[in-house]
């Protein structure tokens, strides 16, 4: 299936995507779908990264989450931080964030499962300081998946690495920068991995390496390149033959970057699916706001389409 349609829960709006070419299209709730939207409590938060990467995995995922009761709702919206990278990015930001409060705070969404570790902190930040919504538990998708009770298959994750079921594999996490401080995706990873499937890298939890997005995004490129090449270099020491995370970001950097070894989330191979990286980079362009901030452009017909930050149509 190559189109995806979702209910978002904070605007009451349907989203439709095209995963084959990267293009979305939104229209108003209709009466029953509101309905929907305003009876959730606890929602799905994936996160303009896995949208644009892994649509597949993101239906999936709320599929699974929400028929365990572990969610009774999706939002597609972006956490916003990206917006501090673009031109007058403080402001736009926090006009959005501001946006979020609001609707969050008129529904009645108590808990958000978030698969990204930077729409967890940034979320956490824009939540803190508003009473309104600074009680909402933000929660790491992987601990809940294992919660669940939800683990990687050894053969699964051999066959997807080294396309041989039967043989060892042998991976090596990577943990994300936002993550260091809490440690929520650091552990949810690791127990979403078989027992002896793993080997630390030198540097890993708080004293983990940067896979490179950050300086990437700030347009400092020999030093993201650096950083990459550094967590692969560490994979390649203990043996590895994957790096696995559990963020997307992460994921596509570490693939792009650097060679010693390829990269994987954790995810692919608990879904047994795996994500196109050499391809998706080409139309990671599709941030999902709220109409008067950013994001949606009028066209004739029977819908919207989103727009890239650019300016461009997605």
């Amino acid at each position: 299936m190559d189109d995806y349609t979702f209910v978002d829960a904070l605007t009451g709006s349907v989203v439709s995507f095209d995963y084959q070419t990267g293009n979305a299209r939104m229209r108003a709730g209709s009466e029953a779908e509101l309905a929907e939207a305003r009876a959730c409590t606890s929602l799905f938060f994936p996160g303009c990264s896995f949208i644009n990467y892994a649509m597949p995995l993101v239906s999936a995922v709320y599929d699974t989450l929400r028929q365990g009761g572990a969610v009774d709702g999706i939002s597609v919206l972006c956490c916003g931080k990206i917006l501090s990278y673009e031109p007058d990015g403080e402001r736009v930001r926090a006009g959005f964030e501001a946006q979020l409060r609001d609707h969050l705070a008129e529904s009645g969404v108590t808990r958000i499962v978030a698969a990204c570790p930077n729409c967890v902190k940034a979320l956490r930040a824009a939540f803190a300081g508003d009473e309104r919504v600074a009680g909402i538990q933000i929660v790491a998708l992987p601990q809940v998946l294992a919660d669940m009770g939800y683990r990687v298959d050894r053969d699964t994750a051999a066959q997807l690495v080294k396309g041989d079921a039967s043989a060892d594999v042998l991976l090596c996490p990577h943990d994300s920068c936002p993550d260091r401080d809490t440690g929520e995706f650091a552990d949810g990873l690791r127990a979403l991995l078989p027992e002896g499937i793993y080997a630390e890298p030198e540097h890993n939890r708080k004293r983990s390496i940067c896979c490179g997005s950050l300086p990437r995004a700030a347009g400092k490129f020999e030093a993201a390149d650096k950083c990459a090449r550094t967590n692969g270099e560490e994979a390649a020491a203990v043996g590895a033959d994957a790096l696995v995370m559990a963020c997307m970001s992460c994921v596509f950097q570490l693939n792009m970057a650097q060679s010693s070894v390829q990269a994987v989330h954790v995810l692919e191979l608990l879904y047994n699916w795996r994500v196109d990286w050499s391809s998706v980079g080409a139309w990671m362009k599709l941030r999902f706001l709220f109409d008067e901030t950013l994001g949606v452009v009028e066209e004739d017909g029977s819908g919207r389409a989103f727009a890239g930050l650019g300016g461009g149509a997605a």
